[in-house]
């Protein structure tokens, strides 16, 4: 097995690296520091946790990479501007949402995560979930009677209840990592165009088959209501 500069097994190095990374996150999220707080330098960090420079400049360069923190001249290290995955995606995201095929290819990736997400949701949704989803349901259905004197004001009403639809879908998979991924996502698509059009009875009654599906427990069934669901975010865009 490969060691490191101070001896230790490689692969021990890598874990405690990731060990100073989480800390570090956890520094900045629990003292909610803010943009250019300094954190200390590799000697500081190195002798705060007991490990060797080796492991934090891994943890560093890990951190460096996401966004999360910084070097400044004098100063060591630093929280940088964006100091959260969440934060660091939407940067990230932003050329995707510059294009008509960046927003497409956005829209496939929001309905992939959500429909492979799907199985694990039908297994470890809570009941308390599930009336969530069932209560969302109906007030949708309470929203939609006022379509013809009200379009305006239904379909804004409608809008914020299918973002929470779909992410609660997205929380009862349990998922972090997913969660926060397709919360900045159904961001993007909530501020954007793709819920511009009015709603429609076809679109709640499928928000009601995939909610008595997941109910049920029925992965297929959930799966397939879903699918057909997301289908029109799918489908490639013509050329």
């Amino acid at each position: 097995m490969k060691t490191s500069q101070d001896g230790r097994p490689q692969e021990s190095v890598k874990t405690l690296s990731a060990e100073l990374a989480d800390h570090l996150c956890e520094r900045i999220r629990n003292d909610r520091l803010a943009p250019g707080a300094r954190l200390g330098t590799e000697a500081d960090l190195a002798d705060q946790f007991g490990v060797s420079r080796t492991v934090v400049r891994e943890a560093i360069g890990s951190l460096r990479g996401l966004g999360v923190v910084t070097g400044r001249q004098g100063l060591g290290l630093c929280v940088a501007e964006a100091n959260n995955f969440s934060s660091v995606l939407r940067k990230a995201l932003v050329p995707q949402v510059a294009s008509p095929e960046g927003w497409r290819e956005l829209q496939q990736l929001r309905a992939v995560i959500e429909i492979g997400s799907i199985a694990l949701t039908v297994e470890l949704i809570s009941a308390e979930e599930i009336v969530r989803l069932q209560t969302i349901v109906a007030e949708m259905k309470r929203v939609m009677k006022n379509l013809n004197r009200d379009p305006a004001g239904t379909s804004k009403a409608y809008k914020e209840l299918d973002y929470l639809f779909h992410q609660t879908i997205l929380n009862a998979s349990h998922g972090k990592f997913m969660q926060q991924f397709h919360g900045v996502l159904l961001d993007y698509f909530h501020a954007g165009d793709l819920y511009g059009r009015s709603p429609a009875e076809k679109g709640l009654r499928e928000h009601e088959l995939i909610a008595n599906a997941i109910a049920d427990r029925d992965i297929d069934q959930a799966t397939k209501f879903l699918t057909e669901h997301l289908r029109p975010q799918l489908k490639a865009p013509c050329k």
